[in-house]
């Protein structure tokens, strides 16, 4: 257990430090004279870099720019607004102003950020989302099955409460279609047992101290609480915190949605009871792919879905033991489906 968590530990010092040599000092990676006139250039726009879902997310992008030897030009919202669209805009707007092939963009909202993918797309720069759909049009996106990993989540808790019990849901921030889906695909699989009772689900905005501050009122008024859900990983660990802080770690069960690296090493310590691995790196690989395919005029998909997969104790040594040899072979994959490894 203890080599399970030193790796966790490893692996988010490295995808933190990668992700911050990618943004820079600015926010921005890449620099526009640095390509040469026939470099293919794709800019990114990314809410954060300080959510490990987004640090491992930008490091799967990275190797397979590096893998198809293009520029990546990465910019992140401001530190105190990563999720707010207004801040998003901006981002896309610098990035459409340095005219690269195609925008690659992980939306804050399914509508808000609509009016700059529209203006990227008239000044024909393409534009692949990944993450969540946005209610316009973009050229490819890419994004996990969120409802299938909510009812994958759900029927895990209704399974695990063989006698019922009480369940809290920590909600993520709204205006994002993914959130929705997951929260709906969570309430789907808990209702496999019906005395499993939902008596609690708050907002808690995708945020660490969020998480903590709203799961500490819900154990105040729910003392018996059975099992604690939080439609992220960030939520979920930060209400990791306020069941410690009342001695509940481990006797209240806690599921989370991502699967992020400190997720993953507080399963691995009887602390969480499981996640939702929303691939990250692979997203990340397979955004960069088709931003690539795009740019070089080649065909390819409008759409892509990718599985969802419950991490619980049975299998988490899995994503624990060599995280570096896995995203290898992750990226091997993706070249490969994509047909990019010639």
């Amino acid at each position: 257990m203890g080599n399970h968590m030193r790796r966790a530990a490893l692996l988010v010092a490295a995808v933190t430090t990668s992700a911050v040599m990618l943004a820079g000092c600015s926010g921005t990676s890449g620099d526009s004279g640095d390509a040469g006139d026939d470099a293919i250039v794709i800019g990114q726009s990314l809410p954060t870099l300080d959510n490990p879902w987004y640090a491992a997310f930008a490091q799967g992008s990275q190797d397979m720019a590096d893998s198809l030897g293009v520029e990546l030009r990465l910019v992140t919202n401001p530190a105190n607004t990563p999720y707010e669209p207004a801040s998003q805009i901006a981002s896309i707007e610098n990035l459409i102003a340095q005219r690269p092939d195609v925008i690659q963009i992980d939306p804050t909202s399914t509508d808000a950020i609509n009016g700059a993918i529209d203006e990227a797309r008239a000044q024909d720069i393409p534009v692949v989302t990944d993450g969540i759909n946005v209610s316009t049009e973009v050229d490819a996106s890419v994004v996990a099955d969120n409802k299938q990993g909510g009812e994958l989540a759900g029927a895990w808790v209704a399974e695990a409460l063989t006698d019922g019990g009480e369940v809290a849901v920590l909600e993520g921030t709204p205006g994002r279609d993914i959130i929705q889906q997951r929260q709906d695909g969570f309430d789907e699989g808990l209702s496999a047992n019906p005395a499993a009772e939902i008596v609690a689900s708050q907002i808690a905005n995708l945020s660490r101290e969020e998480g903590q501050t709203v799961s500490e009122n819900i154990l105040q008024a729910n003392p018996d609480l059975a099992a604690l859900w939080g439609a992220s990983d960030t939520m979920a660990l930060g209400a990791l915190e306020a069941l410690k802080a009342q001695g509940l770690a481990g006797e209240v069960l806690l599921g989370g949605f991502d699967g992020t690296p400190d997720a993953f090493a507080a399963i691995a310590a009887g602390e969480m009871a499981f996640t939702i691995d929303q691939v990250p790196y692979e997203m990340g690989a397979v955004a960069i792919a088709l931003a690539y395919l795009i740019a070089t005029d080649a065909d390819h998909d409008g759409e892509v879905i990718l599985d969802t997969k419950l991490v619980d104790s049975a299998n988490v040594a899995d994503y624990l033991d060599d995280v570096d040899a896995a995203n290898a072979m992750t990226l091997a994959a993706v070249l490969e489906r994509f047909g990019l490894d010639k």
